[in-house]
């Protein structure tokens, strides 16, 4: 019921009202003539009869690789796959070809799968004539382990062979195998992101800024882990002592201890209107503009309090759902108890999109890097009980019977382990490494089934504690191999400022909450249901307001002030229907989505308004002050769209503002 009150959707709930719809009017789906779906090895039922409804009437092209199904335990079924051809006569296309990987590579990858038990798969051929290199490297302990792959990545960066950013560590768990390299790499100075629920949190930089927030609200504490807690000022001690290892030279702002406690007392006081504005103010107080973008760790540390910026507005986004004020500093205390209870373990650091341009080794879980690529890639902790997780085919507690649902599937087995293997061997192009140890915290340790069939693979060298990694060609990627989507706004924001551009787009320094957001989205929503009313016969007024009475929504305004923002939306779009009276009847569709390819990239974006005119379709864009964007750079955004609808077909005939 709350969902349905704030009008929010879970995903699998978005996929069942599609359905829905689709069933009940079909012809929504009538002008689709081709329907392609990638991984199709990884969805499940109800996303399958979604796929059916819309290409009903189209040509389906399905294309996966049932090699790597490795989202069970998420819902997602192979049989889809496996099935799809059932009563009907597909045309199938085998593609046995890898452009990715080097012989070598895929000599092992070909091994991993021939251990599947549950089906055979055709071998895949290179298309690359280069051999690469694949290792595998035993150890005494994840210390060794953790150290001998921090000598490798430094000996290749130094050595000019590859970028930092041209290698990923692919663990089975980051919660249980990353410290160790985390520490290594941080005494090092060998600048890395972690991906994993643990990630976040790990950084001294976030650490500081939450025992900083911690800090303000009375009685609250900030844990952590499950034997450090910080309470009163040992959380403003502790943070500067964080802080003071990600800033310049170590050197913290002179008075710092005393600006900070002006801080805490306008914090307290509720001087500030939301919790990104005291965010940022804090930021300021610690001297954060002397962190340089250009600079690798530095670029890491931005990226990362981007992403705390991300946990405090989605914590105060549903605090404020409704039109919630409520007393601020039962907010603050909330906003700990959000921390130490859910955020510590549920926030990992900016993903590989939002840390594109970093210098940076990217440790993450094999899950994450599904889709992905590296030129060296290192597979650690081939243990068994890691990698095979322990956990894989183990019965759960569950909250409803097992015999309501197939358990089994979401538990796990060898067969999944032995698939999420493969798909971490694949991730690389030219260079795999994959090492084990023998000891953990003083615990004997059995090596993984993995790591004995890597080691009885054709082509596999095996390295000893003491040996250093030989020296391989890394290639570079070709250009044009990514393809990034963007959209006008997007582009209109770099035109005005590329450091703005990252701040905002890629790093996730949101901007202040403001209580009118979908103010705009809500005017166009009711301005295109109004429109359908008269086509249906309505007058204009009516239509009008009965389309703001059904349709009119803002997430985060509740009672009489909702209501008079209702009446002037009411207002606003009478006189737009009395004096574009013509129009209405015309309206194609609102906040209408739009996306087409350009070199090297695509662009997207929603139109607020397509309208039908005699010369053709009409683009137009709605801007309450020319304050924010310029006509210029409005200009650009409509022209943007009618290219956009000009690649689909279709006849533009003008463009408007």
């Amino acid at each position: 019921s709350a969902l349905e009150r704030h009008r929010h959707l879970t995903f699998n709930r978005m996929i069942e009202v599609a359905v829905e719809e689709l069933e009940r009017r079909p012809e929504l789906a009538a002008n689709i003539r081709h329907l392609i779906v990638d991984e199709y090895q990884d969805i499940n039922r109800a996303q399958e009869r979604l796929i059916w409804l819309l290409g009903k009437d189209a040509r389906i092209t399905i294309v996966g690789d049932p090699r790597q199904t490795i989202y069970q335990w998420r819902g997602s079924d192979e049989r889809c796959f496996e099935q799809f051809g059932e009563g009907r006569d597909p045309e199938e296309i085998a593609i046995a070809e890898n452009r990715r990987s080097t012989t070598a590579i895929l000599g092992v990858a070909n091994a991993v799968a021939d251990g599947f038990v549950s089906r055979k798969y055709d071998r895949l051929t290179p298309v690359r004539d280069s051999p690469g290199g694949v290792y595998i490297a035993g150890f005494r302990s994840d210390i060794d382990e953790a150290r001998w792959i921090a000598d490798q990545i430094q000996r290749y960066v130094d050595a000019g062979k590859c970028r930092y950013s041209d290698i990923g560590i692919l663990l089975r768990s980051v919660t249980t195998s990353a410290p160790a390299f985390i520490d290594e790499f941080r005494e090092r100075g060998i600048p890395f992101v972690v991906g994993g629920k643990v990630g976040l949190f790990r950084r001294p930089e976030v650490l500081s800024v939450a025992k900083l927030f911690a800090w303000v609200p009375d009685g609250c504490h900030f844990r952590e882990s499950r034997d450090r807690i910080y309470m009163d000022d040992d959380r403003l001690s502790s943070g500067c002592r964080d802080w003071r290892e990600v800033i310049p030279g170590g050197i913290l702002p002179e008075g710092l201890v005393e600006k900070l406690s002006q801080w805490k007392v306008a914090a307290a006081d509720g001087a500030y209107p939301d919790l990104i504005s005291m965010y940022y103010d804090l930021l300021n107080t610690l001297g954060y503009q002397r962190l340089d973008p250009q600079i690798p760790e530095d670029a890491v540390v931005l990226a990362n309090l981007g992403r705390f910026a991300k946990l405090l507005t989605d914590f105060e986004s549903v605090n404020r759902f409704g039109g919630a004020s409520g007393d601020w500093n039962q907010l603050l205390v909330w906003l700990c108890e959000y921390i130490n209870a859910y955020a510590i373990t549920a926030y990992d650091e900016s993903s590989p999109d939002d840390l594109r341009g970093i210098e940076a080794v990217q440790i993450m879980t094999v899950h994450q890097a599904k889709g992905l690529e590296w030129p060296v890639v290192f597979v650690p902790a081939l243990v068994d009980g890691r990698f095979p997780s322990g956990l894989a085919g183990k019965p759960q507690e569950w909250l409803i019977s097992r015999d309501l649902f197939d358990a089994e599937k979401y538990e796990g087995d060898l067969e999944s382990e032995r698939k999420l293997f493969y798909v971490a061997v694949t991730r690389a192009r030219d260079l795999l490494v994959a090492t084990c140890f023998t000891s953990w915290n003083g615990w004997s340790q059995r090596l993984s089934g993995f790591a004995y069939d890597l080691a009885g693979a054709e082509g596999i060298v095996y390295l000893e504690e003491g040996d250093v990694l030989p020296f391989h060609p890394i290639s570079a990627p070709a250009e044009g191999d990514e393809l990034r989507t963007y959209t006008a706004g997007e582009l209109i924001t770099y035109g005005k400022c590329p450091h703005l551009y990252r701040l905002r787009q890629i790093w996730g320094y949101e901007p202040p909450l403001s209580d009118l957001i979908g103010y705009g989205k809500a005017l166009h929503a009711c301005m295109s249901e109004a429109a359908a009313m008269i086509r249906g016969g309505d007058d204009p007024g009516s239509a009008v307001s009965r389309a703001v009475g059904q349709h009119f929504f803002m997430p985060y305004v509740d009672g009489a002030r909702l209501e008079k923002l209702r009446a002037d939306a009411r207002e606003k779009l009478l006189k737009f229907s009395s004096d574009h009276a013509e129009d209405m009847p015309g309206i194609r569709e609102a906040e209408a989505r739009i996306e087409f390819p350009m070199e090297h990239a695509t662009v997207a974006g929603r139109v607020d308004l397509i309208l039908q005119q005699d010369d053709g379709l009409e683009v137009r864009d709605y801007k309450t002050s020319g304050k924010v964007v310029t006509p210029e750079e409005a200009a650009l955004q409509v022209r943007l769209y009618a290219l956009g609808l000009r690649s689909y077909g279709k006849k533009v005939g003008s463009a408007s503002l």
